[in-house]
């Protein structure tokens, strides 16, 4: 019964702190706003000076004009067939080197008869 005629100011548990933010944490957010706010887009328009020449510039510049497919059926099979020929035909890669391009079946059973470690499968 004591404790209820002790005033509230005595209390320890009821005291506030004395300083709320340390004055480092405030000068660094302070900083980091500076730097946001300001630097940052000073630094953009040194790095990227835009001039009336340069947008002049990029004005000028017109895109492709669009070309549409009139056959694409005939698009995909004549596609299909430069491929087709493309994987089933001799022809130098490089000739200095001596690489020449082989037909994608004659490939695989090359390197199925070798095997994937290298040597020849009937030699083990």
């Amino acid at each position: 019964m004591a404790d209820f005629g002790k005033r509230i100011e005595d209390n320890p548990d009821t005291a506030y702190e004395q300083s709320d933010w340390p004055l480092g944490t405030i000068g660094l957010v302070l900083a980091a706003a500076l730097i946001l706010l300001v630097i940052s887009p000073l630094v953009m328009i040194v790095a990227f000076p835009t001039t009336p020449a340069d947008v002049n510039r990029a004005l000028s510049v017109k895109p492709p004009q669009p070309r549409l497919q009139t056959d694409p059926s005939a698009d995909l099979a004549k596609f299909r067939a430069d491929e087709d020929k493309r994987l089933n035909s001799y022809y130098w890669i490089d000739k200095k080197k001596g690489d020449v391009h082989i037909p994608i079946e004659q490939a695989m059973k090359e390197v199925t008869a070798e095997g994937i470690d290298g040597f020849l499968r009937g030699s083990q």
